[in-house]
């Protein structure tokens, strides 16, 4: 046999063998996408994520929000530019402005407003913002020293 004649014989092993292992290549792929969620077949149906206080204009407009468990409520008011906070379970509401430290005070927010999904960070004009868990809000002065933190195991102003 002369040499080009193996050479042919030899690639169309081969690419018998390549077109084999495609086969099962495209088999397995094709087993997977059958046996996938439907969630995994299908492109995201999910809903957009909202952040809360961020309408058109909202910079402008006072926006109540609240902690998914809904035992924490807030206010933000433009002017003058103050986050407020209550815990409903004992009261305890505290204020923050843009300078200063955080100031216990007397609240009763009676409007829920937006619930946020956990752990949303909310940024507002002057550096201040406000970052969620499921129970706990913490707001802060991004560039200062104030903040609080509501929680039912412990809240804290400073």
């Amino acid at each position: 046999m002369n040499p080009s004649a193996m050479i042919r014989a030899a690639m169309g092993r081969r690419s018998a063998v390549a077109r084999l292992a495609l086969g099962a290549y495209a088999m397995c792929l094709s087993a997977a996408i059958i046996l996938a969620p439907a969630s995994a077949r299908t492109p995201s149906t999910r809903a957009a994520v909202h952040y809360a206080c961020s309408a058109h204009g909202s910079a402008h407009v006072p926006c109540h929000f609240s902690t998914p468990s809904g035992n924490i409520r807030c206010l933000w008011t433009p002017k003058p530019n103050n986050i407020a906070c209550e815990l409903l379970a004992t009261g305890r509401a505290y204020r923050l402005r843009p300078t200063g430290g955080a100031k216990r005070v007397k609240l009763k927010l009676l409007q829920r407003g937006e619930t946020l999904p956990t752990s949303q960070l909310i940024v507002f004009p002057e550096s201040l913002s406000c970052r969620d868990t499921r129970t706990a809000m913490t707001c802060n002065q991004d560039f200062g020293l104030g903040e609080f933190k509501l929680a039912p195991s412990g809240s804290h102003g400073s």
